[in-house]
């Protein structure tokens, strides 16, 4: 009877408003959605400036949508595999910069050299300065999406572009 009660009890912590936990974040991404249409990404950028700043970081746009595979199964090769999340991690404060028909963020992405496909990736100084653009089809395994992405090709460039002492 008193496992019952704690079963109880636990279930209705959980319901009440303002209590969260760990498993939204799964949850999340389990409904692919990596991409904030509803973001500013302009707020988002001066917030990620001040975190690279503080943190001695770089800064990487992930410009894509909930829509795009290929944007979905880099986010979950990024996040799954140990390695790669470290170099991310270690050197850069990352920004989902949604591209959708909810909002393709035209204004904040004129400042930047054209996206040419999606995911794109901009790297960013701490200051916001750009200092690489890069389309991410080269990263591909095999172009297929099966495939995915090769793991390899991706953690050379997260080490190239985080700043210097940072790298794995």
């Amino acid at each position: 009877m008193s496992r019952l009660k704690l079963l109880v009890a636990g279930l209705a912590l959980a319901m009440l408003p303002g209590v969260s936990f760990a498993a939204d974040k799964v949850v999340n991404k389990v409904a692919n959605k990596v991409f904030d249409p509803t973001s500013d990404a302009a707020k988002d950028l001066v917030a990620a400036k001040q975190q690279a700043k503080a943190e001695h970081k770089n800064i990487l746009l992930d410009v894509g949508g909930n829509w795009c595979g290929w944007c979905l199964v880099l986010d979950k090769l990024t996040h799954q595999d140990a390695g790669l999340n470290a170099a991310l991690e270690k050197g850069f404060v990352v920004v989902h910069v949604n591209y959708s028909s909810e909002n393709k963020n035209e204004v904040f992405l004129k400042q930047f050299p054209a996206v040419n496909g999606f995911p794109y990736f901009f790297v960013l100084s701490a200051d916001g300065n750009l200092l690489k653009n890069q389309s991410t089809d080269m990263f591909e395994s095999d172009h297929s999406m099966k495939n995915g992405y090769d793991r390899d090709k991706l953690e050379r460039f997260f080490v190239r572009w985080a700043p210097k002492g940072t790298a794995l």
